[in-house]
């Protein structure tokens, strides 16, 4: 059957195919891609063969790079992948310089098709990668629900052929770029920190004493001071100065407020280590948060909502410009808070919040050791029906969460576990943005103190600006809702796009900000990442 198939095809090509000696040799290589078959050429697999054939199937099977001048400033292009912190390499960038070489010194007819299939097969997995990412993130996550971009095979060889006709390809590729302001810092921060690695670390850090307090010395502080002008951090000129002054300690400040941790200018354990990252560690760090943009910047509205879980942060995002944040709680590392992409289409002010089988065994160890616990917390309890259940006549020393057939519901009050506001986004982990009464962690440096769903520092302000916009909800209204107590439902006329991303390192006006990658993904992300493509299996 697929030898029948294979002479069907090569008949078609003759056919369809001009009969001149150059493409003859254009035909050998794209014959098994035709076909189906894997297929390499100098030891470089074609990885994206559908849009390949699609480009000579729209070319009528004549070269797309016949005009060698504009192949080489093409090249260039691939090249560039650098820039966005992928290699060059995926894209057959050191055999299509071997090729080119080449085809200048004898300019055989042979290589120029070899030259000609893997410079298109280059252009198109490049574009594809800019578009949406190398690696696939449904490998690394399996909460992952974001719609991947699709990309036509004819249309993205309808759009290949026009570039290289108007010479217009870096506009092309241009266009395929994330276009948050984020990714832009991201990719001038690849720079700097590239250029630092490759002048070499300095020597690591160490004090005297365990602590280096404001107003002390340490013979160490020269080195310090080093540190922090190579990181853009101090401004001050170089000396041997050991004393740990002023102009250092805000540097400190700085260096530590960028890297979340407490930003007081008191070098210890925390500070002492991040001092001494290596710059590759920055870069690495950098390279798995292009991609992370890249999975999702072409399927963003105009308007939206990021939770950055390694950050702790919401954001709320209209037209690619951040417009406000606030601080949130996100889920322990063993009830991670998932990533995925959800839809918020309502609000509920006073909401009342049933406690999830999961954790009702808290709720009865609590009544075993006060049998007032309930009414003090305004819980009550409720059957598969929700009917109300009499707690006086539940048998507390022997329930457990195992036999116990009730659920618990908390009213609305200050005492709610979810606070005083909630935003729902249906979806299936039962993850949703709320209030809270437990204020107290948003002063926390680290925030992952939930069971999975996110709590937001300031919900009532979130909530004005949800509405606001399309609803014509006043602040003055929101405050005289929630102060009636009682619960209301607000659907909202537009519903709003809500990312749970995972960034640890993210740029705004003040410059980067870098995250304790507290889920531990980075790793396995920049493997899959860095890895060559032809042996990546993600």
């Amino acid at each position: 059957m697929k030898i029948l198939r294979y002479t069907a095809l090569v008949s078609c090509l003759s056919i369809c195919m001009p009969v001149l000696a150059e493409n003859q040799y254009l035909q050998q290589q794209l014959e098994p891609i035709l076909i189906g078959e894997s297929h390499s050429i100098e030891r470089q697999q074609i990885h994206s063969p559908e849009m390949t054939v699609a480009t000579y199937k729209a070319n009528n099977f004549e070269r797309v790079w016949d005009n060698a001048k504009y192949a080489k400033q093409a090249l260039n292009l691939i090249a560039q992948a650098e820039l966005e912190g992928l290699s060059p390499n995926d894209y057959h960038f050191d055999t299509l310089m071997a090729l080119i070489n080449e085809i200048d010194k004898r300019g055989a007819d042979a290589v120029k098709a070899q030259f000609d299939v893997l410079m298109t097969d280059a252009v198109m997995t490049y574009a594809k990668h800019l578009i949406r990412g190398k690696v696939n993130p449904k490998q690394l996550a399996a909460t992952w629900n974001y719609e991947q971009f699709d990309v036509s095979p004819d249309a993205a060889a309808a759009s290949l052929l026009k570039h290289v006709k108007s010479k217009s390809l870096d506009k092309g590729l241009e266009n395929l770029k994330p276009v948050l302001p984020h990714y832009k810092r991201l990719k001038d921060a690849l720079v700097f920190y590239r250029e630092l690695d490759a002048t070499g670390e300095l020597p690591d850090f160490a004090l005297q004493n365990k602590v280096l307090k404001p107003g002390e010395s340490d013979p160490a502080v020269p080195l310090l001071r080093q540190k922090l002008k190579r990181l853009k951090y101090f401004e001050g000129s170089n000396s041997d100065a050991t004393d740990y002054n002023d102009e250092l300690v805000a540097a400190v400040k700085r260096f530590q407020n960028a890297h979340q941790v407490a930003d007081d200018g008191v070098i210890g354990n925390a500070t002492l280590k991040l001092l001494n990252k290596d710059y590759s560690e920055y870069v690495d760090d950098i390279l798995v948060n292009l991609e992370r943009i890249r999975w999702v910047d072409n399927t963003l509205t105009e308007r939206f909502l990021v939770v950055n879980i390694a950050g702790y942060l919401l954001y709320l995002f209209e037209d690619n410009k951040l417009k406000w944040q606030t601080n949130v709680v996100v889920g322990r590392n063993y009830t991670k808070t998932p990533i995925f992409k959800g839809q918020m289409s309502y609000i509920v002010m006073n909401p009342t919040w049933t406690v999830p089988r999961s954790i009702s065994g808290g709720i009865i160890k609590k009544m075993k050791e006060n049998p007032n616990y309930l009414n003090e917390k305004d819980f009550v309890v409720v059957d598969s029906r929700r009917n109300p259940v009499d707690s006086e006549s539940i048998d507390w020393p022997n329930a457990s969460r195992k036999n116990f057939p009730y659920w618990f519901v908390q009213q609305p009050s200050e005492n709610n576990s979810l606070g005083q506001i909630k935003f729902m986004f249906p979806n299936k982990y039962s993850i949703y943005l709320h209030d809270t009464p437990a204020k107290s962690l948003f002063q926390q440096d680290q925030r992952a103190f939930s069971h999975g769903c996110v709590r937001v520092d300031d919900p009532f302000t979130l909530a004005e600006k949800i509405l606001e916009t399309s609803d014509n909800w006043s602040r003055s209204e929101i405050d005289d809702a929630i102060a009636a107590k009682e619960t209301k439902k607000v659907s909202l006329s537009k519903p709003l796009d809500v990312l749970l991303m995972y960034w640890t390192v993210a740029g705004n006006d003040e410059g980067l900000q870098f995250y304790t990658d507290v889920y531990n993904r980075d790793g396995a992300l920049l493997k899959a990442l860095t890895t060559p493509l032809a042996n990546n299996t993600i």
